[in-house]
């Protein structure tokens, strides 16, 4: 795989976390939504950049995912909820997604992307792969989505469990509606790591997801 998943990192490496009121964090890609859309372009820009390369190969796989993370929060001005949902974008490893329609007998394909394949095949190679003493050869790249995804979604509702019984269901049905879907008990376990990592950061919003991939 060519990266190593590395060990806890000290802090002064990474972005700072940014000093911006609330309100404004809060408020503004809700009034300008397009801010999300630049900021989502600006995560996938970094992946495959040589900075985060460098940073990635020099760090291990799980600073990068620091990295990755801290830049998402300097991009929404401090808004964990923004943040995290722009790091489950920008880590997607699919770019459309076959979904089965068993009433009608038809299979729905969705984008999940708007990138070209090129740019698609490139970005998903950058991602931090690396992320568990068990990781497989072919890396866990699929697992970031599972972890920002649901970490996303705890904040969104509000609530751990209803992003606990979004993640049970999505794997439950995976392969009866999804094209290619298996259920994977390595998928659920992302899940609640992005869940508990979503509770912390409702009270220390300087937490990292190293400090609870693998934990």
């Amino acid at each position: 795989m060519g990266s190593t998943r590395g060990a806890a990192q000290t802090t002064d490496s990474l972005p700072p976390v940014p000093d911006v009121p609330i309100a404004v964090s809060f408020f503004v890609p809700l009034i300008f939504p397009i801010k999300v859309v630049q900021d989502e372009s600006a995560l996938r820009d970094l992946i495959v950049s040589p900075e985060f390369t460098s940073y990635r190969r020099a760090r291990g796989d799980l600073a990068a995912v620091d990295f990755l993370f801290r830049r998402g929060l300097q991009l929404t001005w401090g808004n964990t909820g923004e943040a995290l949902l722009i790091c489950m974008l920008a880590t997607f490893d699919h770019r459309i997604v076959g979904i089965r329609l068993p009433i009608i007998r038809i299979v729905l394909w969705l984008p999940l992307t708007g990138e070209f394949e090129e740019a698609f095949d490139r970005r998903v190679a950058a991602l931090p792969s690396v992320l568990y003493p068990d990781t497989p050869p072919e890396g866990d790249r699929d697992k970031l989505q599972h972890f920002f995804g649901s970490a996303f979604l705890s904040i969104a509702f509000g609530s751990t469990e209803s992003a606990d019984d979004v993640g049970e269901f999505v794997e439950t049905e995976e392969e009866a509606f999804i094209i290619g879907g298996v259920n994977d008990p390595r998928d659920v376990r992302a899940n609640r790591e992005g869940q508990r990592f979503a509770e912390t950061l409702a009270t220390r919003v300087d937490a990292l997801p190293s400090e609870f991939l693998g934990h």
